[in-house]
């Protein structure tokens, strides 16, 4: 028996940017087909004509979520229409195949790597993602296809990925290279019915290391299609002292033009990712290099000429540790200008700030036409991406990747960590005159919610919580917000874990964000009077714990989470679990607004207090009840018998309470990432609170204060798999809540909406609107049928019924 459908329309509350763009590519011979790759949001093309970029993921389920992380693309120069992807999350992996420009795909198996069947790994979200692609076309062999992996080595197929077969890439009387940053082919080495034999591969340098972890070469070419490997003649050599961490410099990307091979590299020396440190998302690199290397027919090395632009950053850099190092900075990004040979663009990686320099001499002389707000000119379409809401100064960061339109000269693109860049006046450069570049988001929607709300009353319609950029209020949602939460300067707070308000003065917001990265904003707790357009960071709780006091000071980092926090149903006493996790021995509260703070004490079921020593292990994550202002509830890890407490003296005092008779036994304390179960108490009505706990289904589950006692029953039928819960206005004529979930009923994965509690479900998406990651929803408390998706892969999302 199959669910019920009714038709929805789906648009996003848009974020424009956001995340981490990581890759594009410009087909080569294809006019106006443009892709990018982005680290957990999948891959878009862009649609000239529209000028907005299209995502390729949307068809992608929750269970389905690896094909969101894709970690290179690929184009077919013969056939425009051709697209490959490589993604992954572990346990699966897979090479995904595209003939009509992303609208469908079928899926290729990576190559087994060992007797138990184990395949090759790949995934977007990795250390080293910003490098150059790992997976490459031969220009004159559709079947032909060179892959690397970032654990596994160089791989080839000759059969269009159904086949595959391992390469050996070592330094001489060394091991296989496993972790490759990128593949490039030269298209000069091959013609019509003679595949490609340059090809290029940067590797970690791990294998070939000479010891004591200093990387060994980085770069190595092959001349006969990938036979045999050498390490390429003139690599800049490592730099020893300074840290110590895995010296020596990394290919990043590489450009062909002529007789020439350009190569970007960096040394970031910081090992927290071990031998993947190599990327910009793994820290601060310490220097780089773009070398210009010059080959003859053969392909051997006849110079390798450092061309590294000035550094007009820092002239004066010294680093007494490593006086051979010279910037302080890696080179990555590399665009060359087809049309005109011997112009190009290059990227520093990590400087501050960083900056793009052109030549038109094949790199002997450059100049810079983008650095920070001093070079260039941006125009900020986005509107959260303004300098005076980052501490009035350029977001740009993360400028790993740049490219030229090879149709359009005056076209060329740039990423960040927080979206895309365009300029179409690039050749104004030739006459010295400023090149302008502005937001190219359109589209593009990668941002992680971590949670979503809609409140009773107000001009605002959706709370969104989200990770990096902290929270947004939507009062029109179908026009991106100006700024995220802020304060009276406009410089904002980040990653906030959750909100709270009370359905009786949802004005009141509460929410407990991160300090921004430049320190412009500490983490605490904020509270905002007019629905989150202005905030005021409360006082801290000090003085109440060693454990408390030490999460304070910690919050004075940028970047450290501070926790989750609820606010009772009348407004007058807010709870504050502080850290990450969430412990009970960092649960506050007040009923002064911070004037006053107090600790959270926890009771046994026999009334006992709990001692101290358990309270800093012990999970504990809190929500009022939505009606009575003295009822708050704590969820902590009922996988050790202490999942439910109630508090009836207003978040003073929680004692433990049995569980309802056979609740699943998990952690309900988990946050950001952990959040593995959605917990939302029902507005006006006390005391019942609705659990999506997965393949344990949806449960109902009342709490009794005049028995102090949980009952509960879960009300999906066996076998469904409920991820999350929300909550909207009932049906005409009804006064009950209107349920919306995603996951699996009956067999069928969707989003699905109840008016009988959970006990029938319709189906409201169709197999292209599924948007993978699902982290929260909820309903709409003034629209019936509105559902609100905050999804880890696809921004966030609402859906209305196309007839209602």
């Amino acid at each position: 028996m199959s669910n019920p459908r009714e038709p929805y329309r789906f648009q996003s509350l848009s974020v424009p940017g956001g995340g981490f763009v990581t890759g594009f590519l410009f087909h080569p011979s294809a006019p106006d087909v443009l892709y990018c790759r982005t680290d957990i949001g999948g891959t878009y093309r862009y649609d000239f004509a529209e000028e907005r970029w299209v995502s390729l993921v949307d068809h992608v389920t929750d269970p389905g979520v690896w094909e969101t992380y894709p970690l290179s693309i690929a184009l077919d120069p013969n056939h425009p229409s051709y697209l490959y992807t490589m993604v992954g999350l572990y346990p699966d992996h897979k090479i995904a195949f595209s003939d009509d420009y992303g609208k469908t795909y079928v899926y290729f198996d990576p190559p087994v790597i060992d007797e138990l069947g184990y395949t090759a790994t790949m995934h977007g979200n990795a250390a080293g993602r910003s490098t150059g692609e790992r997976l490459v076309v031969d220009p004159y062999d559709s079947n032909t296809l060179y892959m690397g992996t970032m654990e596994d080595g160089l791989w080839k197929t000759e059969d269009q990925c159904r086949t595959w077969t391992r390469l050996t890439v070592a330094a001489p009387g060394k091991s296989n290279e496993t972790n490759i940053s990128f593949v490039e082919i030269d298209p000069a080495s091959g013609g019509p019915g003679r595949p490609a034999q340059r090809i290029v591969v940067a590797t970690s340098g791990r294998e070939g290391s000479p010891g004591d972890d200093v990387r060994g070469p980085s770069v190595y070419i092959s001349h006969d299609a990938g036979t045999t490997f050498a390490p390429i003649e003139g690599e800049p050599a490592p730099i020893i002292g300074g840290s110590k961490d895995y010296p020596g410099y990394v290919g990043q990307r590489a450009a062909f033009v002529g007789r020439y091979l350009f190569i970007s590299y960096a040394a970031y020396n910081i090992g927290w990712s071990g031998w993947h440190t190599y990327g910009c998302d793994t820290g601060l690199c310490y220097d780089g290099a773009l070398i210009r290397y010059e080959l003859d027919e053969s392909g051997r090395v006849t110079e390798a000429l450092d061309i590294t632009p000035p550094n007009i950053i820092n002239p004066s850099f010294h680093d007494a540790e490593a006086p051979g190092r010279r910037l302080g900075y890696g080179i990555s990004g590399i665009g060359i200008d087809p049309q005109v040979p011997g112009t190009l663009i290059c990227s520093t990686i990590t400087a501050a700030p960083d900056t793009i320099y052109r030549s038109t001499d094949y790199g002997v002389t450059w100049q810079p036409i983008m650095s920070g707000l001093s070079i260039g000119n941006i125009d900020w379409t986005t509107a959260f991406q303004k300098p005076e809401y980052n501490g009035r100064d350029s977001l740009i960061h993360w400028m790993s990747d740049l490219k030229i339109n090879p149709f359009n000269r005056d076209m060329a693109i740039f990423n960040t960590g927080a979206g895309i860049f365009v300029s179409r006046d690039l050749t104004r450069a030739d006459q010295g005159e400023p090149v302008t570049w502005t937001n190219f988001n359109e589209g593009v929607e990668e941002t992680v919610h971590l949670n979503v709300y809609s409140p009773p009353a107000g001009d605002v319609k959706v709370i969104d919580i989200i990770g990096d950029y902290g929270g947004i209020v939507f009062t029109d949602l179908d026009q991106p917000v100006e700024n995220s939460f802020a304060n009276e300067r406009g410089d904002r707070w980040i990653t906030c874990m959750n909100a709270d308000y009370p359905d009786s003065d949802p004005n009141l917001l509460v929410t407990t964000p991160r300090g921004n990265w430049r320190g412009f904003t500490k983490g605490g707790l904020i509270l905002s009077r007019d629905q989150g357009r202005t905030w005021t960071k409360l006082p801290d709780p000090t003085g109440l714990s060693a454990s408390v006091d030490e999460w304070l000071k910690e919050m004075d980092r940028p970047n450290v989470t501070s926790g989750w926090t609820a606010v009772s149903a009348d407004g007058k006493t807010i709870l504050w679990v502080l850290g990450l996790p969430v412990y009970a021995s960092r649960a506050v509260y007040t009923h002064d607004e911070g004037k006053t703070w107090g600790r959270s004490l926890l009771h046994d079921r026999n009334g006992e207090r709990l001692p101290e020593d358990a309270l800093p292990t012990l999970p504990f994550k809190v929500m009022a009840d939505r009606v009575n202002p003295n009822v708050f509830y704590g969820f902590s890890d009922y996988t050790e018998g202490q999942g439910f407490y109630v508090s009836v003296d207003r978040g003073e005092t929680f004692h433990a309470i049995e569980a309802p008779e056979g609740f699943p036994k998990v952690d309900l304390a988990g946050i950001d990432s952990e959040q593995h179960y959605e917990i939302r108490v029902e507005p006006g009505r006390e005391g019942v609170i609705w659990f999506a706990m997965q393949e344990g289904g949806l449960w109902r589950v009342t709490y009794d204060v005049s028995q102090n006692a949980l009952a509960g029953e879960r009300v999906s039928k066996p076998g469904d798999f409920i991820k999350r819960v929300g909550l909207g206005k009932p049906q005409d004529g009804s006064d009950v809540q209107t349920l919306f979930t995603s996951g699996t009923i009956q067999g069928e994965y969707g989003f699905f909406r109840s008016h009988d509690g959970g006990v029938n479900w319709i189906r409201i998406n169709d197999d292209q609107h599924q948007y993978g990651d699902i982290r929260s929803i909820s309903g709409d408390p003034r629209v019936f049928g509105r559902i609100y998706v905050a999804t880890g892969t696809r921004g966030l999302v609402y859906g209305d019924p196309v007839n209602g």
